[in-house]
């Protein structure tokens, strides 16, 4: 009888050992937050920035682009903009989580989370605690348990076939002035160590000036077009093809953007076009197309392609701690 006990509490033990062997590692959170709603009209702010690689206005130099030492201190933010930075979410992505503007990608947020053309959404504040050494993407991880805690939030991915357009090559094998492979023997940052070492707002490069850090797309100074210029460093064309809608803004690229251009690697680019004022879209699309194509040697050409959007399950307003 002993014999066939200490069996049993044998396999008994193997069994729970094997069991939390297997047992998913739980999602990192953050060690203290607080959840404010904000209903002044004060300044937006962040310590951390809050895009995903895709920073659509310069880069100011005063910005470190770090996780700011484990702290996170976030003022008068949509909640979109927490989900965006949450699940790093693409410019394609951004917009159908918004807007609800491309065909088919509904994205089925509140207009509280998202606001509208004509009302605004809800802001909060956000402070939190995490390790000193926590990464950005450590963070976002963070910000999803806290988002799912506080606001309830429940999403899924889904992958739906839309129209599109596809991002070419006008010239089989060859490319734009300003677009070229990334030099190896550039070692640019990804981020800048600390507050007391900032970034630089530009840096000089074969294509023009392009943003001190690599892996964004960013605003870029240009002395001889004083209106949209913008640069990217070290960049996936992917990247570039799904930021396009939100660097020229919907009217002139009313679709999603895939890279169908087959080019690997990391590429430099800079790309200067005159915008318009004017509401036509032929209007705002022209100048836009005719620098892709001259500049980048890149056109966009119709299609319909599978497209990953995030879809908001559930959410509910945060009572405040």
């Amino acid at each position: 009888m002993p014999i066939i006990r200490k069996l049993l509490l044998a396999a008994i033990a193997t069994f729970i050992f094997a069991a939390a062997a297997q047992a998913p590692n739980p999602a990192p959170t953050f060690d203290v937050a607080s959840v404010k709603q904000n209903k002044t009209e004060g300044a937006q702010h962040s310590n951390v920035p809050l895009d995903t690689g895709n920073v659509y206005s310069a880069i100011d130099p005063s910005d470190a682009r770090t996780s700011a030492g484990g702290y996170f201190v976030a003022t008068n933010q949509p909640l979109w903009r927490y989900i965006v930075f949450a699940y790093k979410l693409s410019g394609t992505q951004e917009l159908a989580l918004r807007f609800s503007y491309f065909d088919g990608l509904k994205s089925k947020a509140p207009g509280w989370v998202t606001g509208g053309f004509d009302s605004s959404a809800d802001r909060f504040n956000i402070e939190a605690r995490a390790p000193q050494n926590a990464t950005i993407d450590q963070m976002r991880l963070m910000m999803q348990a806290l988002l799912a805690d506080r606001f309830r939030l429940v999403v899924h991915h889904e992958t739906r076939d839309a129209p599109a357009f596809g991002l070419v090559l006008v010239r089989p094998g060859g490319v734009g002035p300003n677009l070229q492979p990334h030099p190896p023997s550039d070692t640019c940052p990804t981020s800048t160590p600390h507050p007391d070492e900032p970034a630089s707002p530009s840096t000089s490069s074969a294509v023009g000036d392009l943003p001190p850090l690599c892996g964004v797309i960013a605003h870029v100074p240009s002395s001889n077009n004083p209106h949209t210029s913008f640069g990217g460093r070290g960049i996936p064309l992917s990247l570039l093809a799904t930021s396009l809608p939100t660097m020229t803004g919907m009217a002139a690229i009313p679709r999603p953007v895939v890279d169908q251009t087959g080019l690997a690697g990391l590429y430099d680019f800079t790309l200067h076009w005159n915008g318009s004022s004017d509401p036509d879209i032929g209007d705002a699309a022209a100048p836009f197309r005719a620098a892709l194509k001259s500049q980048l040697g890149l056109e966009l050409k119709p299609t319909h392609a599978p497209i990953d959007i995030l879809v908001i399950d559930h959410v509910e307003r945060p009572s405040e701690n």
